[in-house]
């Protein structure tokens, strides 16, 4: 039981520092962004495909080299066969081994080794500018989430203050209905929009645990209870002087500064480099390759030859047949041995160079048909860079369209706000002074109320809108 104890009281010490350490940490913008960078999974998978495509451009440069390979071989013989170090049939089983080694070099080609490197060099840039674009939208969009918290954190903290003072002016209410000064009706009325204020309140607090679990979803990390970002401080006057930039202003420095149109221009000119390889299968291609070989048989020998005289008959004489004639004669002797490994090899060590040109004449259309995909590939290509550059300055005519209007809304909102706070001062004063009942004075109070939060959303509209331009002028979105 003492044991048991020990391990639950240290369990629990280690949940309520981990709790504790949850909920002291805040996270701000950058440390968002640059979590959710690290574990977007499109952007991840791009970076794997970026070293396939390092590898490809390696590898093409690597064919600027001569291939070097070697080869040896171990073969049995049985039967009739021909040993293939002697010419001559054998009937004998033996043993034979084969040594080489080759090399070769592409001296010409139509150039398609110098244009696939250039076109893998290519294709490598543009998959840096295609992870750059990722970046920058898996950035805005982690921006967007970080405003969204921020403008419910606003939301929450405008619907406590309303709980607030519609608590005090339950009290003060509840004192004057007491002292008889106002009817009963008033402080009924009263209680009902506490509860309408609490349910508010509950709403705004669900809104900002939501915003949070969308901001950290944008992160790719679990949800977390303890989660919360630093709010900074925000300036109530909104900075405008970027409206007195003009459209096309934006989209030419956004021309400029957009990876998605870098990346659409590079794949026209990969396109294009595709095309000269194409063409390059049409021109003679020129090798040089070199051998080297040697070869062992066991049933080779090395023969010694010596010569001896011996005396031999050679005839008889033509008056007496009887009486033979002899003679001295030099007759061959031949003795075998082995023929060691080593001297083997070395003696059938052989060298060759060889040059070779292909040129080629008919090989079914293939080159015509793979020139004419190339060149529809090209146009292809070109069509989405204009695509690209249609589709974004469409972006920045919307994105500075939506400034604009977002810009008048909050300038009409704080209008707004100020005339329903001052209609609100005075409508206070008469409630509690006993001269106005207290369905006019909610009526003003929620018009206030209402004033304020559509002020906190348009004030927040327009910070994300104008992060959103500064994201196409390509600043940095700081806060």
């Amino acid at each position: 039981m003492k044991i048991s104890r020990f391990y639950l009281l240290m369990v629990l010490i280690v949940l309520t520092g981990t709790t504790q350490a949850q909920q002291t940490r805040l996270w701000p913008l950058q440390a968002c962004i640059d979590t959710a960078l690290q574990n977007n999974i499109q952007m991840n998978q791009q970076r794997l495909n970026n070293r396939l495509t390092q590898i490809n451009y390696e590898q093409s440069r690597a064919q600027r080299l001569p291939t070097l390979n070697a080869s040896a071989s171990q073969s049995y013989s049985f039967g009739r066969s021909i040993d293939p170090y002697t010419n001559q049939y054998n009937n004998n089983n033996f043993a034979s081994n084969s040594f080489s080694m080759n090399s070769s070099l592409t001296l010409f080609n139509g150039f398609q080794i110098k244009n696939k490197i250039k076109q893998n060099e290519i294709d490598l840039k543009a998959g840096e500018k295609d992870l750059e674009t990722l970046k920058k939208n898996v950035t805005l969009n982690v921006v967007l989430g970080y405003v969204q918290v921020l403008f419910a954190y606003e939301q929450l903290e405008n619907a406590r203050n309303k709980v607030s003072s519609t608590k005090a002016q339950v009290e003060r209410t509840e004192k004057l209905v007491e002292m008889g000064e106002l009817p009963e009706s008033n402080l009924l009325q009263m209680k009902s929009q506490m509860a309408i204020d609490h349910y508010a309140q509950v709403n705004a607090e669900n809104q900002l645990w939501m915003s949070k679990v969308n901001l950290m979803q944008l992160m790719e990390i679990p949800v977390n209870a303890g989660f919360d970002v630093v709010r900074p401080q925000l300036p109530d006057s909104l900075d405008t002087r970027i409206l007195t930039l003009k459209t096309d202003e934006i989209y030419q420095e956004a021309l400029n500064t957009q990876p998605q149109v870098q990346s659409a221009a590079l794949k026209v000119m990969s396109a294009e480099k595709n095309l000269e390889i194409s063409r390059g299968a049409m021109y003679p291609r020129l090798s040089l390759s070199a051998n080297l070989s040697s070869g062992y048989s066991n049933a080779r020998s090395l023969y010694d030859r010596s010569y001896t005289t011996v005396t031999q008959e050679i005839g008889y004489l033509a008056s007496d047949p009887t009486e033979k004639v002899l003679a001295d004669k030099q007759q061959a002797l031949v003795e075998s041995r082995p023929y060691p490994f080593q001297n083997q090899v070395w003696d059938n060590f052989g060298q060759s160079v060889r040059l070779s040109l292909s040129i080629p004449l008919f090989n079914s259309k293939q080159v015509k048909t793979n020139i004419k995909r190339s060149m529809i590939n090209i146009e292809t290509a070109r069509l989405n860079e204009l695509n690209v550059k249609v589709q974004l300055r469409k972006e920045v005519e919307q994105a500075f369209s939506d400034l604009i209007v977002a810009s008048k809304s909050f300038a009409a909102a704080y209008e707004q706000l100020l005339s329903a706070r001052k209609s609100y001062l005075d409508v206070e004063k008469k409630y509690n002074l006993g001269l106005l009942n207290a369905t006019d004075y909610l009526i003003e109070k929620n018009n206030y109320a209402n004033a304020q939060v559509t002020l906190i959303r348009n004030k927040y509209d327009f910070i994300f809108k104008k992060k959103i331009l500064d994201f196409y002028l390509g600043k940095p979105i700081r806060f």
